[in-house]
């Protein structure tokens, strides 16, 4: 039997192909020097394991050093990006939503595994979560994911069951031996700050105030931001102003719009205030 520590090792000319599953349910590669990559999102849950060398991590939230044993959790849709890389050495899971709502179902509301798999449904559409793994059990894990992997490469639909086994496998590790790095809120919403985040969401180009924003759910505005501040952290204005952010940095991800088009769209009218507000 190998030994935990030591991993088995990936080829990386090897391509990495999509298991033959329904929808496309995984895909996984391997990048043992990971390049500078510009900003960039999939439409799928993506976890990105780092095993070694060192980065910057660009998020929604600013720039963080990347790590080995940091593990990301970039839900669809959420960008991010690489920069200043030295001998990075990580992989990459993508879990479709139909790999979540079918085999993994069942694991997506176990406590544990969920936090990995629906790492905070409240800020989960704009946020990028990381995990850490001591040093010690580092190795661990990328004994495990080089297993997955070579599963992963594997051919047709024979290994699917495999495939599945030791994807828990690795998460079961994660939930056990890793933390995130912030505290998912547990306690449960408001209906109030529920239902503001819903109008906020579906129409951020709108010129929301707080007193009206109180009015179309008839309630107090400083109740408002109380109850909303508790289940976000923030207040209802501030989070608009991170839902205008994220929807004009996807624009600008993913379309050809130019930025004098881009910011009318998602609320900020003058190009000043755009640049202004974007930048905070």
């Amino acid at each position: 039997m190998r030994s935990l520590t030591t991993p088995v090792q990936p080829n990386p000319d090897e391509p990495s192909q999509l298991l033959q599953l329904p929808e496309r349910l995984f895909y996984m590669n391997y990048m043992p020097e990971q390049e500078e990559m510009a900003a960039h999102h999939h439409h799928s849950l993506e976890m990105v394991f780092v095993v070694s060398g060192k980065a910057m991590h660009r998020t929604t939230s600013g720039k963080s050093p990347c790590k080995p044993g940091h593990i990301y959790l970039i839900p669809p849709g959420v960008w991010h990006a690489y920069a200043r890389c030295q001998n990075l050495e990580l992989y990459n899971c993508q879990l479709s939503q139909a790999l979540l709502d079918g085999p993994l179902a069942w694991a997506v509301e176990e406590p544990s595994l969920g936090l990995l798999l629906k790492p905070d449904p409240w800020h989960g559409n704009s946020q990028v979560f990381t995990w850490g793994l001591p040093k010690p059990a580092i190795p661990a894990a990328h004994e495990l994911l080089s297993q997955l992997l070579h599963t992963y490469q594997g051919s047709g639909d024979a290994n699917r069951g495999e495939l599945v086994g030791r994807l828990l496998l690795l998460l079961d590790f994660v939930a056990r031996r890793g933390r995130p790095t912030h505290a998912p809120n547990t306690e449960p919403i408001h209906s109030a700050a529920r239902r503001a985040a819903h109008l906020l969401r579906a129409d951020p180009a709108r010129a929301w105030s707080l007193p009206e924003l109180a009015s179309e759910l008839r309630i107090n505005p400083s109740y408002l931001v109380r109850v909303f501040r508790q289940a976000t952290g923030c207040a209802p204005m501030k989070f608009l102003a991170r839902e205008r952010a994220h929807k004009a940095a996807q624009l600008l991800l993913t379309s050809e719009l130019p930025v004098s088009e881009i910011g009318p769209r998602v609320g900020w009218e003058e190009p000043k205030q755009f640049a202004r507000s974007f930048r905070q």
